[in-house]
C-alpha cells in the first residue's frame, strides 16, 4: 500500500528524460571540474579536537564501537580518520556506514508503566566517526552556517534542554 501510494506521488509530476539527463550530466561536469580545493583536509588537529569532545561512555549501534575506543586510541588512528574524512569531504562522498543510525527506547521516567509504549521515546546512536565528523565540520565551518536565534540544537551553549525550558515556560 504505500509503495504504491509513494510511487504515484513521486511520478505523478511529468518530466522531459532528455531534459533531466542534461541537468545530471552538467551537475556531473561542474562537480568534476572543480579543483582540488585546500580547505578540504581534515588534519590531524581537527580529528583530535573532536574526538577530545566526545563524551565518554557513548557507544555506537552499528558497529559496536564506544566512545572510549576513540578516546583511548593512538595517535595512528586519528591520521587514518583525517585521510578517511578529507577523501569524503574531496570525492563529495560519505562512507555508509556514517549515515546508518540505530534507534533505541528509553523510559520517560523512572515511576511510569514499563509496559506502556506510551511511557518511552526513541533516540538515535549514530556512528561515531559520524559524531566527529559532525564536530569537525561544526568547529571548521560555524562561521559559514547561518541559523536562526530561535534555532537551540546544533550550537555551541545551546541545547534542546533549552527549547523544552522555553517550551514549559511559555505554556
Amino acid at each position: 500500500m504505500f509503495a504504491n501510494r509513494y510511487d504515484e506521488l513521486y511520478s505523478c509530476i511529468a518530466y522531459d528524460t532528455s531534459k533531466l539527463a542534461s541537468l545530471k550530466n552538467d551537475i556531473n561536469n561542474r562537480l568534476c571540474s572543480q579543483a582540488y580545493n585546500h580547505n578540504s583536509k581534515v588534519n590531524f588537529g581537527d580529528v583530535n579536537d573532536a574526538v577530545q569532545e566526545l563524551k565518554r561512555g557513548k557507544r555506537d549501534g552499528f558497529s559496536g564501537l564506544m566512545s572510549d575506543h576513540v578516546l583511548n586510541a593512538c595517535d595512528e588512528l586519528f591520521i587514518h580518520i583525517s585521510l578517511l574524512l578529507s577523501s569524503m569531504l574531496v570525492h563529495g562522498t560519505p562512507s555508509g556506514d556514517l549515515l546508518v543510525s540505530t534507534i533505541v527506547p528509553i523510559p520517560k521516567g523512572k515511576t511510569g508503566n514499563r509496559t506502556a509504549s506510551s511511557n518511552y521515546h526513541a533516540i538515535a546512536l549514530s556512528s561515531i566517526f559520524g559524531k566527529i565528523f559532525d564536530k569537525i565540520v561544526l568547529s571548521l565551518y560555524s562561521d559559514s552556517i547561518a541559523t536562526s536565534h530561535l534555532q537551540f540544537g546544533f550550537k555551541k551553549g545551546h541545547s534542546t534542554t533549552m527549547c523544552s525550558l522555553v517550551v514549559r515556560e511559555t505554556i
